[in-house]
């Protein structure tokens, strides 16, 4: 206290010049807090980067507490206004864990820091008001100390305070003035305090509905929220919207009711198209709070020993807050702060934020906004295009293909063993080819397939030939189909033929007349027939974003075929033999696809 009365003593002659803090966004004020918060970093080799603010002087900064929060007091050359700087994210995990504990909590309640600790709040009225539990408690520590400096600076005769704060500084600013404002209301800190409140680089701290009582607590221009459009802090945190979201009138409330007065069978298609849009949001919802909510406060109470958990509101529905100063890149800013994919924050910190600042005019007053002009990088560029939809169009694809190939010929192995003949490999190698068209707009494909398998084993005397060759059709279901990949179920029905030749004598080696002479010692047996056909169809084009090898396929299938009777009729020559055993001649697949897309 003695220090800040000699900073207010040392300046008092100044403030006869002095000027009262006014609303609106003033850009010679930001620069110099931009200033004071690269000081509040309390990183000297950072902070030695800039300038040292002019007309304001350190009268505080507090020791880190919390999740290693800390901020600063400084105090204008007028005496009469104080600035209350909050610092951001540091490199301590603890600092980190106020960002990642991102569920949201009633903007009205309190928190348990420990058992002789309760923090109460009213940061909104409005029940639906929600905000981000980490930056919560953040500022919940820091108030303790703020709350007794802004009483002992009344005394003194200081009436005006601006909040900073740059990152997750910016966050718990926005909850600092609401919190500031709440006891101003509440006869707690006295009426005549006047707040102005700077949010810079800051993400999203609560819900519409405390953004939309925070802005008419601040409205007439005593609240910024400054954003550099290539920095991505503040587009966190993830934003789900859910349909318990909207306002209590709005024209989902009845829509279950409305969906069954539909006529069959629309009012079934209807529902279930409306429960898969409500309920995908609000299972992402769920695991949101699950895991950035109840596990994250687990690791939270081993840094905070006594800190209890309060309940959590849930949504996820995070918006930004305040009146925003949009900072837009050109490109002599990227010349000098490109997308540089090495860094992490490569438009975020204070340096990038001052120079897209000094674009701007004194004040943003009766100000042209049509003479600025966003101009992107050649990375943002190049990576918009990816996220652009593009109706996807009837493809043709050609394919040759190997594999593996399993039938199922136990029966047929049993009898010959029983006879003296050596029996047939379960496995095979498979080679074909096929084209299949796949039509998105009524996600159908059609799958033509060619596929042959042989194998040739010998055993001293013994000795057989196989060969097995399907061809057919089958109808997929497309159930994703995108650049990136293809997935299809499909079934359908395919032909076969498949025989062996079959020998106890190997005659491989003797002479033409011999084996003319000598009796019968080979046998031919075949069968042939329609078979089901089901499987699993992937595939990708992995060179996609290269212009010579874009329409290259690569993918894999994997099946069964099962015959339409269970029975099997045999032949040899052409002639029709009785009974024999049951076999499956194709069974299971694997099959490695390559080919191109027409």
């Amino acid at each position: 206290m003695k220090r800040i009365i000699f900073i207010i003593t040392v300046f008092s002659p100044v403030a006869l010049f002095a000027q009262t803090l006014k609303p609106g966004f003033d850009k010679l004020e930001y620069q110099q807090l931009m200033y004071i918060s690269a000081h509040t970093t309390a990183d000297s080799a950072y902070y030695n980067q800039f300038p040292a603010p002019v007309g304001y002087q350190l009268a505080y900064q507090s020791q880190p507490s919390g999740l290693d929060n800390l901020w600063e007091l400084w105090l204008a050359g007028d005496t009469t206004t104080a600035v209350i700087s909050i610092r951001g994210t540091t490199e301590k995990s603890e600092s980190w864990l106020a960002n990642f504990y991102a569920a949201m909590v009633p903007a009205k309640g309190e928190i348990t820091l420990n058992k002789q600790d309760v923090f109460k709040y009213e940061l909104a009225v409005n029940p639906k008001a929600a905000v981000h539990v980490g930056w919560l408690l953040s500022m919940a520590y820091l108030e303790k100390e703020i709350i007794p400096k802004i009483r002992e600076l009344h005394q003194a005769g200081v009436r005006n305070y601006i909040i900073l704060g740059h990152s997750q500084g910016g966050a718990i600013a926005c909850l600092l003035t609401a919190h500031l404002n709440s006891l101003q209301k509440n006869n707690i800190l006295p009426a005549a305090l006047r707040l102005k409140t700077y949010c810079s680089a800051s993400p999203k701290p609560g819900n519409l509905y405390f953004a939309y009582e925070y802005e008419a607590m601040t409205q007439g221009g005593w609240s910024f929220n400054v954003v550099n459009a290539a920095d991505w802090v503040p587009e966190l945190p993830v934003s789900i919207q859910t349909l318990d979201d909207f306002n209590n009138v709005n024209p989902f409330l009845n829509a279950e009711a409305i969906i069954k007065k539909q006529k069959f069978p629309g009012n079934l298609v209807l529902k279930h198209i409306y429960k898969q849009l409500d309920g995908s949001t609000k299972k992402a919802q769920r695991k949101y709070e699950k895991y950035l909510g109840e596990l994250t406060s687990q690791i939270i109470k081993k840094n905070l020993p006594g800190y209890e958990p309060p309940e959590y509101y849930s949504s996820t529905n995070y918006v930004r807050v305040g009146v925003t100063i949009v900072l837009l890149p050109d490109e002599a800013y990227f010349k000098d702060y490109p997308d540089d994919k090495s860094k992490i924050f490569p438009h975020h910190f204070h340096a990038p934020y001052l120079a897209l600042i000094s674009r701007l005019p004194e004040q943003l007053i009766n100000y042209e906004t049509g003479n600025l002009r966003y101009i992107s990088s050649e990375a943002e560029l190049q990576r918009a295009k990816n996220y652009l939809k593009k109706e996807p169009k009837t493809g043709v694809f050609v394919h040759s293909h190997i594999g593996l190939q399993a039938p199922d010929l136990k029966a047929l192995n049993t009898e010959l063993s029983a006879n003296g003949f050596l029996p047939l490999d379960k496995i095979y190698f498979l080679r074909g080819g096929g084209l299949y068209t796949v039509f998105p707009q009524i996600k159908i494909a059609t799958l033509f397939s060619y596929s042959t398998y042989s194998g040739k084993k010998t055993s001293g005397m013994l000795n057989n030939e196989l060969r097995g060759t399907t061809i057919g059709s089958s109808i997929g279901f497309v159930a994703i189909n995108n650049e990136r990949i293809q997935l299809i179920p499909y079934a359908g029905g395919i032909y076969s033929w498949w025989g062996v030749r079959l020998s106890s004598d190997n005659v491989s080696g003797r002479p033409f007349s011999e084996y003319l002479a000598s009796p019968q010692n080979q046998h031919h047996i075949s069968t042939k027939g329609w078979t089901w056909n089901f499987g699993i169809h992937i595939a990708t084009q992995p060179f996609r974003n290269k212009p010579l090898a874009k329409n290259l396929l690569v993918g894999v299938r994997a099946g069964y075929a099962e015959p339409f009777k269970r029975e099997t009729k045999w032949y040899t020559n052409s002639h029709a033999l009785q009974g024999g055993p049951a076999i499956n001649t194709q069974g299971q697949y694997l099959q490695l696809l390559i080919g191109v897309k027409l």
